[in-house]
C-alpha cells in the first residue's frame, strides 16, 4: 500500500514510504544506458558531474534547452542533499542517478539527511527573485512531471521524472545503440584491464619512474588524446622530485599553466569542452577539451595529471572515471616513495642519534664516587633528548684539590653535545696545567672563541675548585645559574655566587672574579642546570630559582639523591603528562668529609 499527498501549488503525487521499502521495491529497473555516482558531500565536486550529466543527455538525443533545464534541476537538488542533508560534510556521501527509458527521464538524488518536508515543496517563485533560497524548489516543480519524496531511517531519496523531447534518430538507429553500447561495454572490460595491469606495475615496479611511465603508456590504450603531462608538488622529498621531474613526461614550470596552478592550489579537477575555457593558459589554450586532476593521497594533493584533445569530441564520463582511478594509484605511489624516503632519512637521524649517545657516554660521562676523595658526591642526569648538552665533571688536580665543574650547553641534541665535548676538552687539557681556576675559565673561554669563529654557539659554566684540605671552595661563574653554599645542619648559614661574567664562547678577553668559600665538615655546595627550574610556564625564572633554592636548603639533611628525587617528583606534579623533559636537568651535591 502507498499513501499519497496532494499539493495544490504542486498537483503531482507525493509519496513517503521508510528507506527499506524503498531500497527493495521502489527503484525502477534502470535502462542499461543509465549510471550512478557515489560522492563526498562537497559542492566542488557538482561542476564535473554536471558535465557528464550533460554529456549523456545530450548523447542519448535530448534537446540543448531540456538539456539545459535538467542540468539545472540536477545542480539545484544535488546541492541541497548536500548542503541541509549532508551539513556539507565531506565525510558523509550523496547518491546521483539518472537514466532514459521510452523518452522519459528519471533523476534521483539522495542524501543521508532527514529530507524537506512537503510544504516546501509547495513552493511558488520567491517575492524577490534575487533573494538566495527558494528558486530551486520551484524550478524542481516546474520542470519534473512527477517528483516523489522518499523518507526512512537511513536518510532521504528525492525522484523526478519528465517526458523529454528526443531529437528523431537517424536510419538504422537500434544498429547504432547497439553499437554505441557495445562500444561502450568494451571500453569498460578495457579499463578493467588496464586498473589490474597498473596494480601489477605498481607492486613489480623498483623504482615509481618506471611505474609512472608504464601507466601513463596504459592511459593510451583506453583513453585517446594528443598530449598528457604530469606535475608535482615541489614538497616531495628533494632526491623523489629530482627523479620524477627527470622523465619526459614531466612538467618542471607551471608558472604559465594557469589551469594546473589552480588544480595543485585548491585539490579540484578541472574540465573543459571549449577553446574558450582556456583562451588565456599560455600551455592549454590550443586543445578544445581537457582534463586536470589532482594526484591525492591522505588528503594532500601531490601533483596533477592532465590529458587534452586537440579537437573533440569529449571526454566521456568513463574516461573521466578511468582517469580518476589512474589519478588515485598515481597519488597512492607518489605518497608510498615520499614517505619511505622520510622513513629512511627518519632512521638515519635515529642511528646518529645513538651512535652520537654512545659517544657520549664515552666521551662525557657522569662522575663516579671514586674521585670524590675528601668528601661525598652524588650526580645525576635527566636528558632532553637521547644527547644532551649538559656537562658535568669532578677533576682532581696536580695540586691534589678537586675540580667541581657544571656547563650547559646552549641547545639541545647533537650539537649541544658535540660541544660540551669541546669544553670537556679544553677544560681537562688546561686543568693537567696546573692553573689557578680563575686563569682556567679564561683560557677556556679563549679557546671556544677560536674554534666557534662566527658560530652562534656558546656555554656557560660553573667551576668551584676545593683546596688540597677541603677546607676552602675558590668559585667562579661564567653565565650559569647561582652555586650553592649550605652550611652543615638543618638552620645552618647558606650563599649564593652569582656570574661574574658572560658565557663561555662569546667574548675572548672576557676577565671572571673569583670568590673564596671556607668549609668545615658537613658543608654542602650544590651546582645544577636551568632545567630544573625553568620547567615552570609562569615565565618568572628569578622566582623559580628562587623556588629551588628554598628547596634544597629545606632538604638538605637528607642528601643528595633523596633531593633528586624530591625535585623529579615536584615536576612530574606541577607539569603532568610531561613524560619527557623539556630540557636537560642535571645536579650535582658535594659534601665535605670530616
Amino acid at each position: 500500500m502507498v499513501d499519497n499527498f496532494a499539493s495544490e501549488t504542486l498537483s503531482l503525487p507525493m509519496r513517503v514510504r521508510d528507506r527499506e521499502w524503498l531500497c527493495r521495491d521502489s527503484m525502477l529497473p534502470m535502462d542499461f544506458s543509465g549510471q550512478r555516482f557515489l560522492l563526498p558531500a562537497d559542492v566542488h565536486q557538482l561542476e564535473e558531474l554536471r558535465l557528464a550529466f550533460g554529456v549523456y543527455l545530450r548523447q542519448a538525443g535530448v534537446a540543448t534547452d531540456d538539456a539545459t533545464r535538467w542540468q539545472l534541476v540536477f545542480m539545484e537538488a544535488a546541492t541541497n542533499a548536500i548542503v541541509h542533508g549532508s551539513d556539507e560534510d565531506p565525510r558523509k556521501k550523496i547518491e546521483v542517478a539518472w537514466s532514459i527509458s521510452d523518452g522519459i527521464i528519471r533523476l534521483e538524488v539522495a542524501d543521508p539527511g532527514p529530507g524537506l518536508p512537503l510544504e516546501q515543496f509547495k513552493a511558488s517563485l520567491p517575492a524577490d527573485p534575487l533573494q538566495t533560497f527558494g528558486r530551486g524548489l520551484y524550478l524542481i516543480q516546474h520542470t519534473c512531471d512527477e517528483v516523489e519524496l522518499w523518507k526512512g531511517s537511513s536518510g532521504f531519496r528525492l525522484v523526478m521524472t519528465g517526458a523529454v523531447p528526443v531529437l528523431p534518430a537517424p536510419a538504422e538507429a537500434n544498429d547504432d545503440l547497439l553499437s554505441a553500447a557495445l562500444v561502450e561495454i568494451s571500453q569498460c572490460y578495457e579499463s578493467l584491464a588496464a586498473f589490474y595491469r597498473l596494480g601489477d606495475a605498481l607492486i613489480a615496479a623498483e623504482r615509481i619512474t618506471d611505474f609512472l611511465q608504464q601507466a601513463t603508456a596504459d592511459i593510451v590504450k583506453v583513453v585517446p588524446h594528443d598530449r598528457i603531462s604530469l606535475h608535482f608538488q615541489p614538497g616531495l622529498q628533494p632526491s623523489l622530485l629530482s627523479e620524477l621531474l627527470a622523465m619526459p613526461i614531466s612538467v618542471c614550470e607551471k608558472a604559465a599553466d594557469t589551469l594546473v596552478e589552480r588544480v595543485l592550489q585548491g585539490g579540484n579537477e578541472w574540465v573543459w569542452q571549449t577553446l574558450e575555457e582556456v583562451a588565456a593558459d599560455a600551455v592549454w589554450h590550443d586543445y578544445a577539451c581537457g582534463f586536470c586532476v589532482p594526484l591525492r593521497a591522505g588528503g594532500i594533493t601531490l601533483g596533477v595529471l592532465t590529458v587534452a584533445r586537440l579537437r573533440q569530441p569529449y571526454f566521456v564520463a568513463s574516461e573521466l572515471s578511468l582517469m580518476r582511478t589512474y589519478a588515485d594509484l598515481f597519488g597512492i605511489a607518489l605518497a608510498n616513495a615520499n614517505n619511505a624516503l622520510v622513513r629512511d632519512r627518519e632512521r638515519e637521524a635515529l642511528r646518529e642519534v645513538e651512535i652520537a649517545a654512545e659517544m657520549q657516554n664515552d666521551l662525557l660521562p657522569l662522575p663516579t664516587d671514586a674521585l670524590a676523595t675528601g668528601g661525598r658526591a652524588v650526580v645525576r642526569r635527566r636528558t632532553a633528548r637521547s644527547v644532551a648538552g649538559d656537562y658535568v665533571d669532578i677533576c682532581p688536580t696536580p695540586d691534589g684539590g678537586l675540580l667541581l665543574a657544571m656547563v650547559d650547553v646552549m641547545g639541545k641534541g647533537i650539537s649541544a653535545a658535540l660541544f660540551a665535548g669541546m669544553v670537556r676538552t679544553a677544560l681537562r687539557i688546561n686543568v693537567e696545567m696546573g692553573q689557578s681556576v680563575g686563569r682556567l675559565l679564561e683560557d677556556i673561554n679563549r679557546v671556544l672563541c677560536r674554534q666557534t669563529g662566527e658560530l652562534t654557539l656558546f656555554a656557560t659554566c660553573a667551576l668551584v675548585y676545593l683546596t688540597p684540605k677541603r677546607d676552602r671552595a675558590l668559585l667562579v661563574n661564567a653565565g650559569h645559574c647561582p652555586t650553592l653554599w649550605l652550611g652543615s645542619g638543618a638552620n645552618g648559614p647558606s650563599r649564593e655566587f652569582q656570574p661574574s661574567g658572560p658565557p663561555l664562547g662569546l667574548f675572548p678577553n672576557t676577565r671572571y672574579t673569583v670568590e673564596e668559600q671556607p668549609l668545615a665538615p658537613g658543608d654542602q655546595i650544590v651546582l645544577v642546570t636551568d632545567g630544573l627550574y625553568e620547567w615552570e610556564t609562569t615565565g618568572d625564572m628569578a622566582g623559580a630559582w628562587a623556588r629551588l633554592a628554598g628547596l634544597i636548603r629545606e632538604r638538605r639533611e637528607e642528601g643528595g639523591a633523596a633531593l633528586w628525587e624530591t625535585i623529579q617528583q615536584k615536576i612530574q606534579a606541577d607539569a603532568p603528562g610531561q613524560p619527557d623533559a623539556r630540557d636537560d636537568q642535571t645536579l650535582l651535591v658535594w659534601e665535605c668529609g670530616a
